[in-house]
C-alpha cells in the first residue's frame, strides 16, 4: 500500500511541475503579444534552448503513459480502453468548447469567419488545435485545449500496442520505437507534434518498473545525452525532461505529506478542465490591458486574477459535467 501512494504522489507531483510550466507560459505568450514585448514576471525559455511550453507538454506525455501504465490492467480489451478513455476526455471537452465558443462567437463576430464548416469535425474529435499545427486547415473552430490534446489522442490510440510490447519484448518495443521515431522526427515530416512524444510516453510506461537506482542512472544519461545533442530542440528537451521525471520522482518520497498528497490530488482531480479553458481566460483577460505600459506590480496581479478565475473555472466545468453525465445516466435506465 505504502509503494502504491508513493507513486501516485510521484505522479501528481509531476502533474503538478507540468501544469505550472503550461499555467505560466501562456500567461507570458498573452502578457508580452506573444513574445514580441520583454517578459515581466517569468521566463519562457530553459537552459540548453528549451521551451517552457514544450518542457511542460513533454512531462505531461509522460506522466500520462506512467499513469496509463499503472491504472490500465495488461489483460485490459482495446475497445473498453478506448471507450473509458473517451468517456473521460470527450464529454467534457464538448462542454467546455460549447460554452467558450458561444462566448467567443458573440463577443468577436468574424473570429470564425475563415474557418470552413467540414473542419467542425476535427472539433468532434479533440482535433481542432492539433488540426492546425499539423497543417490539415489554416483556420478551424478550436477555441478550447491546445495541440497537445490530439498529440494524446493519439497516444492513447497506441497505447494498447505498446502495453502489449513492452509486457513481452521490453527491449525489442524500444528499439521499433527508437528507428521509427526518431527518422521522423529529424526528417519533420509530422512537424514535431508526434513521433517525438511516443517516446516520451514509453519512458512514461517504462518508468514505473524501474528501481530507485536505475531511475538515478537514467536521469544522469538522458542530461549527458542533452548536452552533447543538441540538434534538434525537441530531442533536447525530451531528454531533459525525462532527467528532471526521474529527479522529481525520487525527490518525491522526500517531500510528500498529508497537506501535499491532498493538494497533488485535488490538481490532479483538475488538471484537465484547467488545461481545457485557461488559454481562453488569459487571452480574454489580456485584452483590456495596454500590454507594453503594464508594470510588473499589475503583472503579477494579473497572473494571480487569472489563476483565480482559471480555477474557478475549471472547478465549476467539472461540477457541471459531472452533474450533466448524472442525469444523462438516469435518464437512459
Amino acid at each position: 500500500m505504502t509503494t502504491k501512494t508513493r507513486r501516485l504522489f510521484d505522479l501528481d507531483l509531476i502533474r503538478a511541475v507540468a501544469l505550472g510550466c503550461i499555467l505560466v507560459v501562456h500567461f507570458n505568450a498573452a502578457v508580452t503579444g506573444y513574445f514580441t514585448l520583454p517578459h515581466k514576471l517569468f521566463t519562457s525559455t530553459l537552459p540548453l534552448g528549451i521551451y517552457l511550453g514544450d518542457f511542460g507538454s513533454s512531462l505531461f506525455f509522460m506522466v500520462s503513459g506512467a499513469a496509463l501504465a499503472y491504472t490500465v490492467p495488461p489483460d485490459t480489451a482495446a475497445g473498453t480502453f478506448y471507450i473509458k478513455r473517451a468517456r473521460a476526455l470527450y464529454p467534457m471537452f464538448w462542454l467546455a468548447w460549447i460554452l467558450c465558443f458561444s462566448v467567443r462567437f458573440v463577443t468577436h463576430p468574424g473570429y470564425y469567419a475563415a474557418a470552413p464548416t467540414w473542419s467542425l469535425l476535427f472539433t468532434v474529435l479533440g482535433l481542432d488545435s492539433f488540426a492546425v499545427s499539423a497543417g490539415w486547415v489554416v483556420q478551424s473552430f478550436a477555441c478550447v485545449g491546445e495541440w497537445f490534446l490530439g498529440t494524446l489522442l493519439l497516444l492513447y490510440l497506441l497505447f494498447p500496442i505498446l502495453q502489449r510490447a513492452l509486457r513481452r519484448h521490453p527491449l525489442l518495443c524500444w528499439a521499433a520505437a527508437l528507428a521509427v521515431c526518431l527518422p521522423l522526427e529529424l526528417s519533420g515530416l509530422d512537424r514535431q507534434l508526434v513521433a517525438v512524444h511516443v517516446l516520451e510516453f514509453l519512458f512514461g510506461m517504462s518508468f514505473l518498473s524501474l528501481s530507485a537506482r536505475q531511475k538515478a542512472a537514467a536521469a544522469g544519461i538522458c542530461m549527458i545525452a542533452a548536452v552533447l545533442v543538441q540538434g534538434d530542440t525537441k530531442i533536447t528537451c525530451a531528454l531533459v525532461s525525462a532527467a528532471a521525471f526521474a529527479v522529481l520522482s525520487l525527490a518525491a518520497p522526500l517531500l510528500e505529506n498529508e497537506p501535499l498528497r491532498r493538494l497533488g490530488s485535488w490538481l490532479s482531480r483538475y488538471s484537465y478542465p484547467l488545461f481545457l479553458v485557461h488559454h481562453v481566460i488569459i487571452l480574454r483577460l489580456a485584452e483590456g490591458f495596454d500590454l507594453a505600459a503594464l508594470s510588473r506590480r499589475d503583472t503579477a496581479i494579473l497572473f494571480c486574477v487569472y489563476l483565480l478565475f482559471s480555477f474557478t473555472t475549471a472547478v465549476l466545468l467539472e461540477k457541471l459535467c459531472r452533474k450533466l453525465l448524472s442525469n444523462v445516466q438516469k435518464s437512459c435506465r
